[in-house]
């Protein structure tokens, strides 16, 4: 056996583990099923309905005292934008991280963003 491809290996996913970006030091509910988002852009009511009318119940207010916006995450390596509602009192700007759960269209839930997240710690390297 040679132990020369085993060491290779095994320095290269210590390398690999240094590059792990941290998701968020147990601030997301990962258990209940919620992830981590960024806030893309704010939307008004009218084109949130456009995006997402297919995922709600005939009936849905869209004018009800909610506001939305348009937000990505990334859920089994892939990356997914939707349309959440926003809770009340939660001022959201483009660029934000925000504790996301995902919409359940089969029950006609839209995604919801509960509350906003404390931004990523910066890259290595990288200035502030």
């Amino acid at each position: 056996m040679r132990i020369g491809p085993l060491i290779i290996g095994l320095a290269a996913c210590g390398c690999l583990a240094s590059c792990v970006q941290d998701l968020g030091h147990g601030e997301v509910d990962w258990d209940h099923g919620a992830r981590r988002a960024r806030v893309i852009a704010t939307l008004a009511p009218r084109a949130a309905e456009a995006e997402a009318r297919t995922c709600v119940p005939d009936g849905w207010d869209w004018q009800a005292e909610r506001r939305y916006v348009r937000v990505r995450y990334r859920a089994a390596r892939l990356h997914h934008d939707t349309v959440a509602t926003v809770a009340e009192g939660l001022a959201l700007q483009p660029g934000d991280e925000v504790e996301l759960w995902p919409q359940d269209c089969g029950a006609g839930k839209l995604a919801r963003v509960e509350r906003l997240l404390s931004p990523p710690a910066p890259e290595r390297g990288e200035r502030q």
